[in-house]
């Protein structure tokens, strides 16, 4: 997990400052840390060509969910990510915090691309992802703000930002 960088031109004010995973490993003792490291690292490195090295690390039935998709299959899973790279420019992955308990791993991370859509995004999240006895993923979910990438839109985000504007804490 020691070649996991964050870029300093991502970070806006808004965003903490939060160190890249190059520290210290997952420390638990679940004999599943290892899998949770490699999976980050390839997750951190992912690029087109090595997608299908991601697929060495899921099982054939890995159910896989974010704010867009809910599959479960690993040639939809791959499909994701390879139609990912299609779609979007500049994708990477800045993982920065991996924990185990048991046979459950999280991955905190920041992905940035951008979009000819959109622009340039950047968010983050969280992955849950749960490993079976052979260490491969069977589930992969991932939890983000799907509405602040919504808000670049143009006329969706003006609807995105009044809501958030009308349902936020006013002091």
């Amino acid at each position: 997990m020691n070649e996991t960088h964050i870029n300093e031109e991502n970070m806006k004010s808004e965003t903490p400052n939060i160190e890249p995973l190059n520290a210290e490993p997952c420390v638990t003792n679940s004999p599943y840390v290892e899998h949770l490291e490699r999976y980050a690292m390839l997750l951190s490195q992912l690029k087109p060509e090595r997608i299908s090295e991601l697929g060495m690390l899921v099982s054939e039935t890995i159910c896989f969910t974010d704010p867009f998709n809910r599959v479960q299959s690993k040639s939809a899973f791959l499909g994701i990510m390879a139609d990912m790279f299609e779609q979007l420019d500049q994708v990477s992955f800045e993982v920065f915090e991996c924990q185990v308990q048991g046979e459950v791993g999280y991955l905190y991370w920041r992905f940035s691309a951008t979009s000819p859509l959109a622009g340039a995004f950047k968010t983050e999240g969280v992955s849950r992802l749960v490993f079976d006895q052979q260490g491969r993923v069977v589930s992969h979910q991932d939890f983000w703000d799907a509405s602040l990438l919504m808000e670049q839109f143009p006329l969706l985000g003006r609807v995105i930002r009044y809501i958030r504007r009308r349902a936020a804490y006013r002091a």
